[in-house]
């Protein structure tokens, strides 16, 4: 085995080896018990967060029109075009 092969096998059982301690050590003082809830609140809290909200708000107005579309079929509602979208969101890619 050459040297870089080596030194990549020692790093990945190095990390490995990381990854184990930090578990066990973990386990032991309890804190993977917490950690649901902690990652429970953040997710409350990202999703009350003013910003996250105005970011998906468009993305929850296209899936609305295209449940009522589906659910409604004596209605004739098309997904909002490419451009539409772009015009509302903005689009980064055209100058």
């Amino acid at each position: 085995m050459d040297n870089r092969g080596m030194m990549t096998s020692l790093l990945t059982i190095g990390a490995a080896g990381a990854a184990i301690y930090g578990i066990t050590k973990g386990v032991q003082n309890g804190t993977f018990q917490k950690l649901p809830q902690q990652v429970s609140n953040v997710v409350q809290n990202a999703m009350n967060n003013q910003t996250v909200q105005q970011i998906a708000q468009p993305l929850q107005n296209v899936m609305n029109m295209q449940n009522s579309g589906q659910s409604n079929t004596n209605q004739n509602q098309d997904a909002p075009t490419t451009y539409q979208l772009q015009q509302h969101v903005g689009s980064s890619g055209q100058s």
